[in-house]
């Protein structure tokens, strides 16, 4: 085997695929990022999805061979993130530990939660060892696209300088070409770009880089594994906040003892005003939203902290309160610029480009009253219940809606009238699962998007300025 070259490729590369079978375009990618790094340790890491009873522990290691079947011939080590979970949480101890993490991937797995998932592991895996993290929708960049790279107005031949992956501390994907596009207040607990919590201390929100992490690198004993160690504890801790604030709301409930290492809710009201029911409801508008802005706010966080400098800002006094600035240089020094040609984003400097918008993993949420491959003494979980959406479960009349459910909860075929599936105690008898499926089917239900008054991103918590999109990394809905 040929000696890896240290300057061109990297010592890990890691690709991640969370959901159900790899599509096509995930084994595609899968081979063209062998081509592309031939000599880096490969490894592809996996969530599949946690379903209760032996036929979920069935489905997941029919799953687990079949990756395995298909790493094997790329040369790829599958590794299973919650086994991974003592390994990746030692950078966050002893504030949060692998109980921590086995609840955020439990929940996640649970209720469709791939891209969170995936943002998170990336931080996690990047602040263990030295590695270059992507999806599988990725690609070795093509000779086209190079020719359209020099043909942007945006072209320079130090943008497009390849990556040392020897010296470089950290890459991150820079979309805004070295602008400041997206305000914030650095270092809030707060996922969202700006508050009005921090106006009397008369500390302003700033304009920081439109950063995303669809690539990233860090390399051990750098300040790019300190990035990468902060922005996991950032994302967490927002996870933590918002938890909190609905606790004390009353829409959500979390396990009697539990201390602030665990997370596991109980009740979940789905109601307008709580944002832990939007992050883990596919059907709710505001969740593409909330998961585009916490990742965006972990990294934009996690490099003020790790290398901002205090500064005291421009046309106030000496006393004034400093705070963290990143210069110029150091903001070149860790990104890589994007290019957009015909919708696929151009990574010149690590040799890769984005691709696959939105069909990097399955949509398995096809039929929003498929509750599963068995429901015979299983439970079901939030999305599976709530995916079609509160509203329109509202307006097909569905009951319940606006009273707590348990996570998980077990389902039993309601007597109400037109057979609504609604939320009930565990049923003593087993169910006629023949009968359930057939009065679900005749169900008249709408299948629409959610109404379009819910576009504007987490209304009930605050007003972004400006609004985060995501589009280069979230599915298509």
């Amino acid at each position: 085997m040929p000696e890896r070259d240290p300057v061109n490729e990297p010592e890990n590369l890691l690709v991640h695929w969370y959901g159900h079978e790899l599509s096509d375009n995930a084994k595609a990618g899968m081979r063209e990022m062998a081509a592309r790094f031939p000599n880096s340790n490969k490894e592809l890491w996996v969530l599949p999805p946690k379903r209760p009873g032996e036929t979920g522990q069935q489905e997941q290691q029919r799953l687990l061979a079949g990756y395995a079947a298909e790493a094997q011939k790329y040369g790829y080590t599958v590794k299973h993130v919650r086994d991974e979970t003592r390994t990746l949480a030692r950078g966050l101890e002893p504030k949060y530990t692998s109980d921590t993490l086995n609840d955020i991937f439990s929940m996640e797995s649970a209720n469709d939660g791939y891209i969170a998932t995936k943002d998170l592991a990336y931080y996690l895996a990047s602040g263990t060892k030295t590695s270059l993290n992507v999806d599988l929708s990725h690609h070795h960049m093509r000779d086209s696209e190079w020719q359209a790279v020099q043909q942007s107005p945006h072209f320079s031949p130090q943008v497009v300088a390849p990556v040392d992956f020897s010296t470089a501390e950290l890459k991150i994907v820079d979309l805004s070409h070295g602008q400041d596009s997206n305000m914030r207040h650095v270092l809030s607990t707060d996922f969202l770009s700006t508050t009005d919590r921090f106006d009397e201390a008369d500390i302003q929100p700033e304009f920081t880089r439109h950063l995303d992490v669809f690539a990233m690198y860090a390399r051990e004993g750098t300040r790019g594994q300190a990035f990468a160690k902060a922005a996991a504890g950032q994302y967490i801790g927002y996870l933590a906040q918002i938890a909190q604030n609905e606790a004390r709301k009353g829409n959500v409930t979390f396990r009697q003892g539990d201390d602030h290492t665990r997370f596991r809710p109980e009740t979940v009201k789905l109601v307008e005003d709580n944002l832990l029911g939007a992050k883990y409801n596919p059907g709710d508008p505001r969740r593409d939203g909330m998961i585009g802005m916490m990742n965006i706010a972990a990294a934009t966080d996690a490099v003020h902290l790790v290398f901002g400098r205090p500064r005291t800002p421009d046309g106030q006094g000496k006393d004034s309160m400093p705070v963290l600035r990143v210069d110029q240089a150091t903001w070149d020094a860790i990104t890589v610029q994007a290019f957009d040609v015909d919708g696929v984003k151009v990574l010149p400097q690590l040799g890769l480009s984005k691709t696959f918008q939105g069909s990097w993993r399955r949509d398995d949420r096809g039929d929003a009253l498929d509750l599963g491959p068995s429901l015979d003494g299983d439970k079901i979980t939030l999305v599976q219940a709530s995916n079609i959406g509160v509203a329109q479960a509202a307006g097909a009349g569905i009951s319940g809606l606006d009273r707590p459910s348990r996570i998980p909860y077990d389902v039993q075929r309601s007597s109400s009238a037109g057979n609504s599936p609604r939320r009930t105690p565990s049923p003593e008898n087993s169910l006629d699962i023949e009968q359930l499926r057939s009065d679900v089917a005749s169900m008249a239900i709408p299948r629409t998007p959610s109404p379009a008054q819910g576009e504007a991103s987490v209304q009930a918590a605050a007003v972004a300025k400006p609004t985060m999109k995501r589009s280069t990394t979230g599915p298509a809905r």
